[in-house]
């Protein structure tokens, strides 16, 4: 009977050799991804940020699918943002860091745009501010979730994105509400 307990090291080596496979697998998928804007869906995009993130993969990976996102982030929906933790240890449900770093992507590039592209941005970055309110709404829900987490989302965006903060201020009384 003790024959087939396996040491904990075998498990934990075993583990450790199936991540890394599976890293190099995504790393090769990510690769193979064709470089124009729109070849693959944005929320393909961050499922693969997502998953990146759970298996450790490397800052470039990571930065690509980032940049990436970031391009055709207005063409998000909520159900795309909304991705497992994968640490438990954490407590709340959502990745809201993902989330905040192709924002954070995002006013990168807006903050680089030539002045003749300003009015085509500014629709875009007011959808994704539309979005992230949405998203801000679904967070909010989450009783485990920290207002840190709420207030770094919520402060992403810079001011332009959000003409009215009705979406914003909806996501706030419905986290005072089930967080108090």
């Amino acid at each position: 009977m003790l024959t087939k307990n396996r040491p904990p090291e075998t498990s934990v080596s075993q583990t450790e050799e199936l991540m890394e496979k599976n890293r190099r697998i995504l790393e090769t998928i990510v690769s193979m991804i064709p470089g124009d804007r729109g070849s693959v869906s944005v929320g393909f995009l961050l499922r693969l940020l997502s998953i990146a993130n759970y298996l450790r993969a490397s800052p470039m990976t990571k930065a690509e699918l980032i940049r990436r996102s970031s391009l055709q982030f207005e063409e998000a929906t909520v159900n795309d943002l909304l991705f497992p933790l994968h640490s438990t240890s954490e407590g709340h449900s959502y990745d809201i860091d993902l989330v905040v770093s192709v924002l954070e992507s995002l006013v990168v590039l807006w903050r680089r745009i030539s002045p003749a592209a300003t009015s085509q941005f500014l629709a875009s970055i007011r959808k994704v501010g539309k979005l992230v309110d949405s998203y801000l709404l679904v967070a909010a829900k989450d009783v485990n979730m920290p207002v840190s987490k709420i207030v770094s989302l919520s402060e992403a965006l810079p001011d332009i994105a959000r003409p009215e903060h009705d979406g914003l201020y909806k996501a706030i009384n419905t986290y005072l509400k089930v967080s108090y």
